[in-house]
């Protein structure tokens, strides 16, 4: 410290005895307001102090912060808050009391005051801040009243009222301690100490004891989220996510584990939220997106950049500081050096305004991810409701991998720019201050600066115009890969049948490696160029600064400029490097947008398609009427589907619809339903409706859910709908009964029980209206008389309903009271069944003629399994159809608010509400309360299932080490290594560019001018450009040759291992779970590991180097780094452990979000047929808010750690500062240019630490994906393609000759058998059929042909060589097949009958003609090239089939197997096929048909039956007849022996 003489010593005393002490007072006022002699400083003239009136003005401030914030805390209580019955305890009374004596203490503080200043005391402004004390006390007494029962946490003005009331009061009580006031003024001293005592008791009150909760709270306190009950020092801190920190510490967090979601952050409030905005905008003539997020996400989002430009202010107060501690420390070197005690303020204040900048900072984050979520979610429950009211038109141009894409990536952007889209006024705003600090510093030569940052805009502009459209081409790329995905997931089964697995590879790998990676290279070069233009600007931006400094001005650049400035400089890097990513992501998201606004203005369906009415009352009454209507598929197009339709249907009567095929009888049935654009004419529809698709939809759930389909449980009508739908000994055979898991697309159920399903959802919902599209196709002959005699014939139960039904089924015309006939979208004939079979010469009269002379050939049109997408005939419901019935709605509204409701499928429900309508009709099923989702119910009987779905594996813990290096290896060693020296080699050039700028600014002190200019700037200049080129090596290298080298090997690994994976495989996993992997997961490494990797290197190096400096300047701080990184590493682990798993949750819960969608894409027409949108659109809402339960903890755990860490680079800033005061103040020396390079680089590293965690974590997370797609790639495979030893003759198989010996084969490891002890032979060209119950193993021995499913014992010899040892290409492309189910990709004619582009035109063409098919695709605009829409949607059925036909045709192979071919065709059609497969062509081929209808194979050479599993009969059709055995007794059943089958007739309820 400084000495003083004795005659200062002498003038200080009397000074001091003159002015007295806090409580003196001279009557001669030296300034207006303040009695005491020392007047308002604020400096003390006489001590390094605060003068007593200037004390004082911190007390009024929080007294009046009191009063103005308390009066708003009463007024939200009062008005906003409701009173809860809470007892008065101990603790409530006990902080009144102690608020009162503070009161009353501070009255006699009052007292004390007017007596030490008599005369003067009413104009002294001490006395007046004890009376606004007094008040701001009542006020704060009020509100603490209130809140006992108002609230549930402490209130946050008050508790801020008594942190400040303790920080300004104990400055106060340090100064009258400096005075020595007990000496002079002793009660008054007493007093205040006593006021201070009780204020700190006051505040632990309420801050630390907890209130009193009420019984509800004490409830609900296990799943609440804990933001709800946090007071605001915890909301500030994050403290509230501390328990769970801890928890997932020490445990493996699980969902169980998680909180549920505070109600302003479910899914159904986000979403009500943006449909009133979206509502509002459509109001307008053109509707704008981003008006609609803002209005309903906006407040939030505005309150952050509150938070936002408060921390953006107090990172500009820091460099600031630096010069005064600069100023500080260079005072040394002078002869007048500054008090310590002033240096220590500094420090202090470089600290404080470190903590509040981190506080302000993660609040403003915390409020933008919170954005982001609910935009997220918010548009995700909007996409999925407006998919429900998407019209055909509106769907026409939108695939199901298109609108998941909506979902998926498009909602994506906009979360990524709720997260950073502040960053675009920001930034900015950043840039304006801090030219604002630099004009301080060097006045106007900053402009040079500014000048180089204009001239780099356009350059930033050009490349940011550039990666738009890389990224446009690029998403078009993702979109192409997804859809190719989608579509080969979908269709797995006939890929591997026609064994086109290499032609789709190709496929593949021309998007993914010609297209998708070839736009990823350069997007990587663009990226480099990028980082190259934004790690020179700041260089480039100093340089010319200085330059223009040292040249134009004659100041010196000394270090008190240098430093602050380039404190500045860096605090500008962060804007300049932010704000061209954030231009992408505005890009990208205003791309999004747009794609979403197109989406979400997409044509709607029609809401007045269809008029609803209540249901007939009475037996005749019509139910359903069309008047002269005309209907279309698209609106745009001129060309109807139907036209001047005229039909009624009444209640009690089943309605017939025939037709060829194409003719329009699923058209007719979906213009009912109003899935089709009314041109012109009148549709009614009296009552509910129940709808049957031709492809049977089922849902991913168990076999009583999908028939239950959210109805109320009623056991009794249950077992009465599965005996009629012929189902029980259907649930006798399967593994778990009705409890059976479908599995995705109701993969292990047969065709035949797929359609009984979907008919007995129908029976069960009892409808008023039943629209049947050919739900006879798929059955056995006799299951379909018995489902004639009990559903659907005047028997039946539905005998009292109205029935129309689409149908290529002659027998069932009989049963029917009216008929039309429908050709190219006409009626061309119509009447009832005697009336129409009289006409000579009409169609349908020719058509049962037909069947009934030719049984043997042309009965073949009744069944026919149909499964994969919709017909054209699939699309849409009316909006008048969209409404649930007023019952429903009753039903509906008792539901809870938020909690999503799905239906409870258990017993418990029997008390369902009868309905009172004609004693001759069922009563109408309503609508179960929803409970939660599908499945859920089902948890704790998990493992007593054997078709459960397998899980969705997700790996607990650290992600192995073995991960990172499979990665790095795939990366190129290499490449990765020239890397990192590249990185490191940029940092230390950084660096060296600032020790450079250190010696040129003491040069220029020690010289007092500045001499050398050229040299210094020069070496400036090299350091800064070597740095930025490094940087574009580092990524070039990074980009071109790590990532898209790992990224393009991982993909093609999987792509391969999926494509080997075994059926089994497919039947487990859920489509979406695959392509959850193909599309976030490869995003993932395509385009987020690389950056985040390179983010926690440069991140690492800088602190690193930060490190080293500090320690180089003050050598004393390397003791502080390893206590530091102790609670570094300690941290950082406790917030890994929870954090990986919070991800983990978080990916492993989207892949539900995106299977549910799919599904629901893919059943839509059925959904909405049903009215169950409502129900479908809750259900993927709770699946979202499942999602958002493990993303919203993780977010706020990143928040969690980044306060503690720069907590931690807080500390940092304090200690270095600190030591670099006492080194200095103790005379060591220490430059004033090493303490600013050192305190330049301290006031950087809390950014750094924070970006390694965060880094570190996001690189943990991101692994994640490189961990599942390896997992994939290990997938168990099936035998090889092609065995090299063990090669089948190219003639082979020459002669067709098949055994079967003592075979047997199950699904999957842990079922039974499905075949057992199959032996028998089959010669060459020998026709053989197939027939057996529903169940019985028929589709199972094509499988075992093919080698889909592998033997468990025994073996198949074909032309005597074992197809067990030669491979599955060899063996698959010998055999062809027209299999169940018609699989058709989106592409060309020709890219579906021939991907690997082997045959010619002339081929082609020919197999068209007798598929007969030529002239349907002559008529195509394109002809062989004409395009298919995704899953044939623009083709019926019936030719979706005929394609099959014709690639079995193209396949030169001497065994055909026919697995129901001709289901979905008419009967004229049929006829000539089977003309076809009985002509030379096929004569020396040996055919294999499987029949559910006996009639297509009696004519076969050989049958065989087969009965659970085994085979039970073999032998000629005459032979098996005579024997009357199982054969016999289901040729009787089918009515094709001419007896009765004798069938159960079923009364009607």
């Amino acid at each position: 410290m400084l000495e003083t003489s004795p005659q200062q010593a002498v003038f200080l005393v009397s000074a001091a005895a003159s002015s007295g002490s806090y409580a003196s007072a001279s009557k001669h006022k030296v300034q207006p307001l303040c009695g005491n002699s020392e007047g308002w400083g604020p400096l003390s003239p006489i001590r390094f102090d605060f003068t007593p009136c200037f004390l004082d003005v911190w007390i009024a401030t929080v007294a009046v912060y009191g009063i103005i914030f308390g009066s708003g805390a009463i007024w939200y209580l009062m008005q906003r808050q409701k009173p809860h019955p809470i007892k008065k305890n101990w603790h409530f009374y006990t902080k009144l009391v102690v608020i009162a004596f503070i009161f009353a203490c501070s009255v006699a503080q009052a007292g004390l005051q007017v007596t030490y200043y008599p005369d003067i005391w009413f104009g002294d402004f001490r006395f007046w801040t004890t009376i606004i004390n007094i008040i701001s006390l009542a006020v704060i007494f009020d509100v603490q009243y209130l809140e006992h029962r108002r609230s549930r946490v402490p209130n946050g003005v008050v508790l801020f009222y008594w942190l400040l009331f303790l920080i300004a009061h104990g400055v106060k009580l340090r100064s009258l301690i400096a005075q020595d006031l007990w000496v002079t003024h002793l009660p008054y001293f007493i007093v205040f100490c006593a006021v201070m005592a009780l204020a700190v008791a006051e505040f632990l009150l309420e801050w630390l004891v907890p209130k009193q909760a009420t019984g509800y709270e004490a409830l609900v306190d296990e799943i609440e989220c804990p933001y709800n009950y946090a007071d605001v020092f915890s909301v500030l801190s994050f403290a509230w996510m501390t328990p769970t920190m801890k928890y997932g510490y020490k445990n493996y967090l699980t969902q169980d584990d998680l909180w549920d979601l505070r109600k302003r952050d479910t899914t159904r409030t986000t979403f009500c939220l943006f449909e009133d905005a979206w509502e509002h905008e459509l109001q307008r003539k053109k509707p704008n997106l981003w008006f609609a997020i803002f209005r309903a996400y906006g407040a939030p989002f505005f309150r952050g950049a509150i938070f936002k430009s408060a921390s953006d202010c107090l990172a500009f107060v820091q460099p600031q500081l630096l010069r005064l501690l600069i100023t500080f420390v260079e005072s040394y070197r002078s002869k007048d050096p500054q008090p310590v005690a002033r240096g220590a303020a500094i420090a202090i204040a470089m600290f404080a305004v470190s903590v509040s900048q981190t506080v302000c900072l993660h609040q403003y984050f915390q409020r933008a991810f919170e954005t982001g979520m609910r935009v997220k979610s918010g548009l995700t429950a909007a996409i999925y409701q407006k998919s429900m009211r998407l019209s055909s038109e509106g769907r026409a141009n939108k695939s199901t991998g298109d609108i998941v894409n909506h979902m998926a990536v498009d909602t994506q952007r906009l979360q990524d720019l709720s997260q950073y889209g502040q960053q675009l006024w920001s930034a900015p705003f950043q840039i304006i201050l801090c030219m604002v600090s630099l004009y301080q510093l060097v006045g106007l030569s900053m402009l040079a600066g500014v000048g180089a940052m204009v001239l780099m805009i356009p350059v930033n502009w050009l490349v940011a115009r550039i990666m738009k459209a890389l990224q446009k081409k690029q998403m078009v790329n993702k979109d192409a890969r997804t859809r190719l995905m989608t579509e080969i997931l979908n269709n797995m089964k006939s890929i591997k049948l026609y064994a086109w697995t290499t032609a789709f590879m190709k496929k593949l790998h021309v998007i993914r490696n010609d297209r998708e990676l070839v736009t990823l290279r350069k997007i990587g070069a663009s990226q480099a160029f990028a980082n190259f233009l934004w790690s020179s600007t700041p260089f480039l931006v100093s340089c010319s600064t200085f330059m223009v400094f040292v040249l134009t001005r004659k100041d010196t650049l000394t270090t008190d400029i240098v430093f602050p400035a380039l404190t500045l400089f860096n605090l500008l890097t962060f804007p300049l490097v932010m704000l061209p990513m954030v231009i992408t992501a505005v890009i990208e998201a205003s791309v999004a947008v747009e794609r979403l606004s197109a989406y979400l203005l997409g044509e709607e369906l029609q809401r007045d398609a269809v008029v609803i009415k209540p249901a007939a009352e009475t037996d005749g009454d019509e139910s359903v009427r069309i008047t002269d209507g005309s209907f279309s598929w698209n609106k745009f197009e001129e060309n109807n589907v139907l036209e001047n339709i005229n039909f009624i249907a009444r209640k009690g009567e089943l309605s017939c619809v025939v037709g060829r095929v194409g003719a329009g009888k699923s058209s007719f049935l979906e213009a009912i339903l109003g899935d089709l654009f009314k041109v012109k004419g009148y549709v009614l529809v009296r009552g509910s409706v129940a709808y049957v698709a031709q492809s049977a939809w089922v849902m991913n759930a168990s076999v009583k859910e999908n028939i239950v389909f959210g109805h109320r449980w009623d056991p009794h009508f249950y077992d009465r709908t599965v005996k009629a739908c012929a189902l029980a000994d259907d649930f006798a055979s399967l593994p778990d009964g009705d409890e059976t898991e479908v599995g995705e697309r109701g993969i292990s159920l047969s065709g035949g029980q797929r359609a009984r399903v979907t008919l007995a959802r129908a029976v069960y919902a009892r409808a008023d209206v039943y629209l049947l599209d050919d739900v006879l196709s798929a059955v056995d002959g006799h299951v379909g008389r018995h489902l004639i005699n009990n559903v659907l014939g005047p028997n039946g139960l539905l005998a009292t309903k109205t029935r129309i039904l689409a149908t290529n089924s002659i027998p069932v015309l009989a049963e029917s009271k009216y008929i039309i006939q429908l050709k190219e979208g006409v009626i061309a004939e119509e009447g009832t069944y005697d009336k129409l079979v009289a006409i000579k010469g009409g169609a349908i009269a020719n058509l049962v003629r037909t069947a009934n002379n030719e049984d043997q050939e042309q009965r073949g049109d009744d069944q026919g399994h149909e499964n994969g997408n919709a017909s054209p005939d699939e699309k849409t419901l009316s909006q008048a159809g969209t409404e649930a019935d007023s019952d429903e709605r009753e039903e509906f509204e008792e539901t809870h608010e938020d909690i999503t409701d799905l239906p409870p499928i258990r017993p418990a429900q029997l008390n369902s509400t009868r309905r009172k309508t004609s004693t001759a009709t069922l009563r109408r099923a309503s609508t179960a309360s929803f409970k939660g989702p599908r499945g859920k119910l089902m948890d704790e009987e998990e493992n007593s299932h054997k078709t459960r779905q397998s899980k969705e594996t997700s790996e607990q813990g650290k992600v192995k080490w073995s991960v990172y290096g499979e990665y790095a290896k795939t990366a190129n060693v290499p490449a990765v290594i020239v890397y990192l020296v590249a990185l490191f080699a940029a940092q230390t050039a950084q660096v060296g560019g600032s020790v450079w700028l250190k010696e040129w600014s003491e040069a220029n002190e020690r010289a007092g001018g500045n001499p050398d200019v050229a040299k210094w700037l020069l070496g400036y200049f090299a350091f800064g450009i070597g740095s930025a080129a490094l940087v574009v090596v580092q990524t070039l290298i990074l980009w071109i040759f790590c990532s898209i080298e790992a990224a393009r090997k991982l993909h093609e690994r999987m792509a391969v291992a999926i494509f080997r994976s075994p059926m089994s495989f497919f039947e487990t996993t859920p489509s979406g779970r695959i392509l959850n992997r193909f599309s976030s997961d490869i995003y993932k490494v395509d385009e987020v590991l690389a950056r985040t990797f390179n983010m926690l290197f440069v991140n690492s190096g800088r602190a690193l180097f930060t490190l080293a400096v500090i320690s180089a300047s003050t050598p004393i701080f390397m003791l502080l780094i390893i206590p530091l990184a102790l609670i570094y590493l300690y941290i950082q682990r406790y917030y890994l452990r929870t954090s990986r798993e919070l991800k983990r949750l978080d990916s492993v819960s989207r892949s539900p979000i995106f299977a549910h969608f799919q599904e629901s894409l893919s059943g839509i027409s059925t959904i909405r047929a049903y009215r169950q949108t409502q129900r479908f659109s809750r259900e993927n809402e709770w699946r979202v808010d499942a999602n958002l339960r493990a993303y919203f903890p993780s977010i706020n755990a990143n928040r969690w750690l980044a306060v503690r860490l720069e907590f931690i680079g807080s500390v940092i800033i304090l200690s270095s500062a600190g030591f670099a005061i006492v080194s200095v103040s103790t005379g060591s020396g220490l430059s004033a240019g090493l303490v600013g390079l050192a305190m330049s680089y301290a006031l950087q590293i809390t950014q750094s630490l924070n970006w390694i965690v965060r880094q570190t974590v996001e690189v943990e997370t991101n692994i994640v994906s490189v961990e599942r797609v390896l997992e994939y790639s290990r997938l168990p495979s099936e035998a090889p393609e092609i065995n090299p030893k063990n090669r089948p003759p190219i003639s082979w198989p020459a002669r067709g000759a098949v055994s079967f010996n003592g075979y047997g084969t199950r699904y999957r490891a842990g079922l039974d058998l499905v075949l057992k002890d199959i032996t028998l032979s089959i010669k060459p060209k020998e026709k053989i059929g197939v027939v057996g119950r529903t169940g019985a193993g028929k589709s199972s021995l094509t499988l075992a042909l093919f080698r889909l499913i592998e033997p468990a014992e025994g073996q198949i010899d074909i032309d005597d060589i074992n197809t067990s040892n030669i491979g599955l290409m060899d063996l698959r492309r010998r055999l062809a097949i027209i299999p169940q189910d018609a699989a058709l990709f989106e592409g060309t004619v020709r890219d579906n009958l021939d991907p690997g582009y082997v045959h010619d035109d002339t081929e082609l063409w020919s197999v068209l003609e007798h598929a007969r098919l030529k002239d349907h695709v002559t008529s195509m605009s394109g002809g062989l090239d004409a395009k298919v829409n995704e899953g044939g949607s623009n083709l019926s059925q019936g030719q979706r089939q005929l394609v099959s036909l014709a690639r079995a045709l193209l396949t030169p192979s001497n065994i055909l197997v026919l697995d129901e071919a001709t289901a979905a065709v008419d009967v004229q059609t049929d006829s000539l096929l089977q003309e076809t497969l009985r002509s030379s062509a096929f004569n020396d081929r040996t055919i294999i048909t499987i029949a559910h209808r006996i009639n297509t194979i009696l004519d076969s050479d050989r049958i065989i039956v087969l009965e659970k599993g085994r085979v039970a009969e073999f032998d000629t059709p005459q032979a098996l007849l005579k024997t009357e055995g199982l054969f016999y007794k289901l040729a009787k059943e089918a009515g094709l022996t001419g007896e009765s089958s004798g069938s159960d007739q079923k009364t009607v309820l």
